[in-house]
């Protein structure tokens, strides 16, 4: 629901805040008072395009800021801002709308900048505009086939069709890609062939170029290292140039240890001297049996090497690393295959496919001749309600045309109408009247309640050239809609004012010669005061007054 309204600098308004309530609220106000000016502005938060005009003399841009309750339960609109990534914390949405003197116009929701699109989306799960030129999402003929499935409980059969719908797609996508890589696969066969051949004569594996040219740089390294680690070993432990470290470090312990029998403080040196000794006999050993077991072949280098040159080669053809080869390979691989077993897997392909698709035939003809026995039941339903919200002579047709199969069918929808006999109905996209369409509206809405529950509902001309028991049944189809979805209705009528359980009072006036449009909400004082207006043009007058009071019991 929406919870409250600021609207700043749009129009004749310069700053206004409204709270809405829960259930049927009504806007009232004097001819030209500025109740177009609301509507507007809701319209604006619905995705409406926003025009440079609409800023309020004096300022540099107008702003209209929507803050609505999400219903955790309101399962479709939960589902569509999860899947868009909006957040909707504390089941709160603020959405707002800045028209710039350049005409651009700045879309947010929860303060992050969103595009109009996807405002547009969003509004035809959370608001409904029945008034001329507004944006409806039930003129969609997608709406429209949906409030049909809807009514007629079809939403089973139209899951069956959509898995049938769907086997026949990935069937033929199957089919399609078989059939690419086939004459993709021929006219390059020889090609393919011998890129197959020359990769795998020379057999690749994962990494090993790296491993190999590692183990090159090693063994063409043998000499540097071999000599530096026979001088490493001859300094440590060979004594036939002179005495060796190992034995200068023995030489120094033992001595240590005599002068440490003398003097105690010394001890600690001979035990660190014996430690090295130890440590150093350790290296000394470690280096031996690594020059032991060093060996150099010259034939395995140019193994090696010659190894390594096949390796470069097939990665410059084919690479630019052995992984992107081995993964060429494999796609050549399959390639072939398919050209081998690619004729056998089409034919078994277009067995199954022959089959889903007669399934599918099927379950489409099932489902439309359901939304052909619903679309009658549905047509009498509404056009019963318009004759019962004054529209005497008003005939309903749903349009059901057959079209190619598509994810919802093969059916297309189209909601007609007529309000005078003699007239050829049309499309209610195409319905010129404002006070038509909101009662055309009104009517699909009641007549579907239970099925298109939008959260918030707004009507504006729904009582134009109505009056009486007509304007008391307009009412109570508006009272019965605020069972389920917030509603806002624009009226002149007090039977329909009289109805709601909030009332806002629009209203315009000047000061310093600047005019200003301002919206309350009525206690009951004041709309005693209003309703009697409504129906008289004079709030003062004891009989409107007594008669408002008789409306409002």
């Amino acid at each position: 629901m929406l919870e409250c309204l600021d609207i700043h600098a749009f129009k004749l308004i310069e700053d206004i805040h409204i709270d809405f309530k829960d259930g049927f609220s009504v806007i009232t106000g004097e001819t030209g008072a500025g109740k177009s000016i609301m509507l507007s502005a809701l319209s604006l938060l619905s995705g409406a395009k926003g025009e440079a005009a609409s800023i309020r003399n004096g300022f540099d841009s107008a702003t209209v800021t929507g803050q609505f309750y999400i219903n955790s339960n309101d399962k479709e609109l939960v589902s569509f801002l999860e899947e868009n990534n909006i957040d909707y914390c504390d089941d709160t949405l603020i959405v707002k709308r800045i028209i710039k003197t350049n005409g651009r116009t700045l879309s947010y929701i929860n303060n992050e900048a969103i595009n109009r699109n996807l405002l547009m989306q969003l509004s035809t799960y959370l608001i409904d505009i029945s008034a001329q030129h507004a944006h409806q999402s039930i003129m969609k003929s997608s709406k429209q086939l949906f409030l049909l499935d809807s009514y007629g409980e079809n939403f089973e059969f139209l899951d069956e069709y959509k898995e049938a719908y769907q086997r026949v797609k990935d069937l033929e996508n199957q089919k399609s890609e078989i059939e690419n890589i086939i004459n993709s696969s021929k006219q390059q066969e020889d090609y393919l062939k011998y890129a197959f051949e020359e990769i795998n004569s020379v057999d690749p594996k994962e990494n090993e170029d790296e491993e190999l040219s590692d183990k090159i740089r090693r063994i063409s390294q043998f000499e540097q290292i071999h000599d530096n680690i026979s001088y490493i070993i001859n300094i440590l432990g060979n004594s036939y140039e002179g005495a060796s470290t190992i034995n200068n470090l023995e030489n120094c312990n033992e001595l240590l240890d005599k002068v440490g029998r003398k003097d105690d403080t010394l001890r600690p040196l001979a035990s660190r001297i014996k430690s090295c000794t130890l440590e150093i006999e350790d290296i000394y050993e470690t280096l031996k049996d690594y020059l032991d077991n060093m060996q150099y072949s010259q034939v395995e280098l140019d193994q090696m090497q010659s190894r390594l040159a096949q390796l470069q080669k097939i990665k410059k053809k084919y690479g630019p690393s052995l992984s992107s080869v081995i993964e060429f390979k494999n796609n050549i691989d399959s390639k072939l295959s398919a050209l081998t077993n690619g004729e056998d897997d089409i034919i078994f392909i277009e067995k199954k496919l022959n089959k889903a698709k007669a399934e599918l035939k099927d379950r489409a003809y099932a489902l439309s001749a359901r939304r052909k026995k619903s679309s009658l039941k549905l047509a009498t339903s509404i056009e019963k309600t318009l004759k019962k919200l004054g529209m005497k002579h008003a005939s309903f047709a749903v349009d059901l045309k057959t079209k190619d199969f598509h994810l919802d069918g093969i059916d297309s929808v189209d909601f007609l109408m007529s309000a005078n006999p003699g007239i050829e109905k049309r499309s209610i996209k195409e319905i010129a009247s404002g006070g038509e369409l909101s009662r055309v509206m009104l009517a699909i809405k009641t007549t579907l309640s239970e099925k298109d529950k939008v959260s918030i509902l707004v009507f504006d001309e729904v009582d134009a050239g109505i009056g009486g028991e007509v304007a008391t049944n307009v009412a109570q189809a508006l009272l019965d809609l605020a069972a389920t979805s917030q509603v806002i209705a624009i009226t002149h009528l007090a039977s329909i004012a009289s109805k709601a359980h909030s009332h806002l009072m629009v209203k315009k006036y000047v000061e310093h010669d600047l005019s200003f449009t301002s919206i309350v909400e009525l206690n009951n004082e004041e709309r005693v005061s209003e309703i009697a207006r409504m129906l008289s043009g004079d709030s003062n007058s004891k009989v409107s007054i007594e008669h408002a009071k008789a409306l409002l019991d």
